[in-house]
């Protein structure tokens, strides 16, 4: 499991040449960092080899445009290169899965969330993310009755509230049950839908206290498919606005980038933090995220140590507008009236 820097020019051979000598190369789960002098126009045999290579593929400086779709990341220089490897080496088995899962997008939706949920499931067998669960104090999954979602009517639109502030929003089974019944109705009803959320924070991802606790990974792959909220986001696609705050990590920027409209506060911070926990984004994101801003910028989050700016999100096309924080709410039901 390395970081191996390989010398750009060799992207000009032959292909059978190619082959022998990325294979060479290929250590486990590993990154490769190519640098160097760049082939002005690769060929489709060097296209195809950097696509079907089992490792994530990393350009580093000016790569020819001809050359970056055929890489998982790019990124500018030598000092974010070794950012991105830094944060590989944390967990390169789930790092290589992310970039495989990316690179190969389903055509459709329902074969998107299998895809990614298969992944996922395949990840929380491995070591990887064994390690980090014997690094917690797992507590079971409990419901102790408190609402965590709450819904409004105002006027045509059906306001859906996230109000576990008290702990960022974190995604629980119980908050996810009651979402996923208030997404569920909100589909068979007329009208624009809003999703926001009370407290400090949107969504800080998934219950950490409830990760390290989950069924057999067969089963899981199978609850998360059956009570998926990236399909009920979804489904809402165009009538549905979201407005973000806070923290917006894991499954809160996952979800709400299925939405047709995003609002976020300045004070927004966006990030993806499966990778440290030996995973892939396992709430949508590998499909909402790449819609809205491509597969390298997802694979970038993902791979990036803390967390993007709504200023640098809207830049890549993951939130549509920025407001003062006390304003979100606002906008979001102004926006929603007006799809009516």
């Amino acid at each position: 499991m390395t970081v191996v820097a390989v010398d750009a020019a060799v992207l000009d051979a032959s292909p059978p040449a190619l082959d022998a000598a990325l294979t060479e190369l290929l250590d486990g789960a590993t990154c490769m960092c190519f640098e160097g002098t760049w082939p002005g126009t690769p060929g489709a045999g060097t296209m195809d080899a950097l696509l079907a290579l089992p490792a994530l593929t990393l350009g580093v400086g000016q790569v020819p445009p001809s050359t970056e779709d055929a890489l998982d990341l790019v990124v500018a220089d030598r000092q974010s290169a070794d950012r991105v490897a830094a944060t590989f080496s944390r967990a390169p088995l789930a790092a290589v899965s992310a970039a495989l899962l990316l690179r190969h997008p389903p055509s459709t939706l329902a074969a998107g969330l299998v895809a990614e949920s298969t992944t996922y499931s395949m990840l929380q067998a491995g070591p990887e993310f064994a390690a980090w669960r014997a690094s917690r104090h797992p507590t079971a999954s409990t419901d102790d009755g408190v609402a965590r979602v709450r819904v409004e009517e105002h006027g045509s639109v059906m306001s859906i509230v996230l109000t576990r502030a008290e702990k960022h929003n974190a995604l629980d089974v119980a908050m996810r049950d009651q979402l996923h019944a208030a997404l569920t109705d909100a589909r068979w009803r007329r009208g624009p839908v809003a999703v926001i959320a009370e407290g400090p924070s949107f969504c800080s991802g998934g219950d950490l206290d409830e990760f390290a606790t989950f069924p057999d990974p067969a089963r899981a792959h199978l609850v998360r498919l059956e009570r998926s909220l990236a399909a009920c986001f979804a489904a809402l696609a165009d009538r549905l606005v979201v407005g973000i705050h806070g923290a917006c990590l894991g499954a809160g920027i996952e979800l709400s980038a299925f939405a047709a409209r995003i609002v976020a506060a300045d004070d927004a911070r966006i990030g993806l933090p499966e990778q440290g926990m030996g995973l892939v984004p396992g709430a949508g994101g590998t499909v909402s995220i790449t819609r809205r801003a491509g597969r390298h910028s997802t694979l970038a989050l993902l791979l990036r140590d803390g967390t993007i700016t709504a200023a640098e999100a809207r830049t890549w096309g993951l939130v549509d507008e920025i407001v003062p924080a006390e304003r979100v709410r606002a906008r979001v039901l102004e926006i929603a009236e007006s799809l009516t």
